[in-house]
């Protein structure tokens, strides 16, 4: 391990130092917030950090002024892509993020969510680094001469630097060979059926390190993908029946082909990932599409009475979609008056057949027991489905209009009793009905 800079080194020669103090630099001092101890105040936001590297580009060339020499900065050949972009040449370059994480002790740091410990050499050189530039503040304060502070922090931020950054980079790496063992992974699905285990335990890892569109779950399994496949291959082709929730399984499997192609197309990019898996906005997105078809398929493919739901329900809403124009205007150019208008027949299946579960027994069963419930029961054998839609798009005579009221309640009642259920629930059978689900965009972004 370096050893930390002893003393003050001597000023050099032929650089006098300003006799009246040091006004520019006091005043750049002066617009950063301070603690006490000559740190910047915790949460003071990245205005605050631009004002501190405002005020060590200045330090830099008082610095050069002064004759400090530069000290050897070649360590930053090995730094990785994402250090290129702040430690682009082997100057000073005194970077703020790195002064400020001095002063958080350097002892440990959160990434992903995950606290990772850092060694006893870095912890050293952070001590070392607040100690150097605390005799910087202290002559900028002080109006003391500034060459021998300089030397000490040109001795020290170097060295302090290299032992911070190559501990981020271990820890990078160590994020980015979990990624790597995933992506390598996809490659081998199609040639060994057994890595199918792997690649998925290791997309729950880094899913749950993935904060975004998802909600970072991490026990997702494979048997939905199985589920979703083998409904594919058993309605090759779907059948007019049937094609609505093949829809679904579809999008499962779309979902995850749109995973398997980031993830390959990532192998030869790793290096350029955000270590801070929530800012890489391709890996989010892929992430979040994967985790809600996978959580969709659980739902709605594997429930045996939860399918059957669906299954029926989408049955009669194709039927009523091919007798009404209008039901199919709405849709297609997604008009209130099909959102309004889908609710109200899903509930009035609930009349038909009790034997198949109906969303009306999903979300609110106390709806069976209510006036309005058995007034729906009444117009639907009177007038049946179609004549609810036919009512919807101003047909029928005053009758027909209370029927549809009390379908409208009977409808609030099931939406009101589990909003997010039922806003889910409908996204899907408006998703089946027509086909468009939510893909991850094809996109360059990491």
């Amino acid at each position: 391990h370096p050893e930390a800079p002893q003393g003050h080194p001597e000023a050099p020669q032929g650089h006098p130092e300003a006799p009246q103090g040091h006004p520019k630099l006091l005043r750049l001092l002066k617009a950063c917030p301070w603690t006490p101890d000559e740190r910047l105040k915790p949460g003071s936001g990245r205005g605050a950090k631009n004002k501190l590297g405002a005020l060590l580009r200045a330090l830099e060339q008082e610095s050069d002024r002064l004759g400090v020499p530069v000290n050897d900065r070649a360590f930053r050949a090995d730094y990785t892509p994402n250090y290129f972009v702040v430690f682009p040449d082997y100057d000073r370059r005194y970077s703020p993020d790195v002064l400020v994480a001095a002063y958080r002790g350097g002892t440990q740091i959160e990434i992903n969510g995950t606290v990772h410990l850092f060694p006893r050499t870095v912890t050293d050189w952070a001590g070392h680094m607040c100690t150097a530039w605390g005799l910087v503040f202290n002559a900028i304060t002080t109006g003391a001469p500034l060459t021998a502070p300089l030397q000490r922090l040109e001795d020290t931020f170097p060295m302090w630097e290299v032992v911070y950054i190559k501990a981020l980079i271990r820890l990078e790496m160590e994020v980015k060979a979990r990624l790597m063992v995933a992506a390598q992974g996809f490659t081998r699905l199609e040639r060994d059926p057994e890595a199918y285990v792997l690649v998925m335990r290791e997309v729950n890892h880094v899913n749950s390190l993935v904060t975004g569109m998802g909600t970072g779950r991490s026990d997702m399994t494979l048997d939905v993908l199985w589920k979703a496949t083998e409904m594919v291959q058993q309605s090759s082709p779907p059948t007019e029946d049937d094609a609505p929730l093949i829809s679904l399984a579809l999008s499962i499997l779309g979902a995850w082909e749109d995973l398997r192609q980031y993830f390959i197309a990532l192998i030869p990019r790793i290096n350029a990932l955000d270590v801070g898996l929530s800012y890489n906005v391709g890996l989010v997105q892929h992430l979040g599409v994967w985790e809600l078809a996978w959580t969709r398929g659980k739902r709605y493919l594997m429930e045996g009475r939860v399918r059957g739901m669906l299954a029926e329900d989408l049955r009669v809403l194709v039927q009523a979609l091919e007798q009404s124009r209008p039901l199919q205007e709405w849709l297609s150019n997604s008009e209130a008056a099909g959102l309004l208008a889908v609710p109200r027949i899903l509930v009035t299946r609930a009349c038909q057949d009790s034997r198949i579960w109906s969303v009306v027994d999903e979300f609110a069963p106390e709806a069976r027991e209510t006036t309005q419930f058995r007034d729906m029961e009444v117009f639907l054998s009177a007038h049946g489905v179609h004549g609810l839609v036919q009512a919807m798009a101003g047909g029928g005579g005053l009758d027909v209009e209370d029927g549809v009221s009390v379908t409208e309640h009977v409808s609030m009642q099931v939406q009101r009793a589990r909003p997010e259920g039922w806003n889910d629930y409908l996204q899907v059978v408006l998703a089946c009905v027509s086909g468009t689900w939510v893909r991850a965009p094809r996109t360059d972004q990491l």
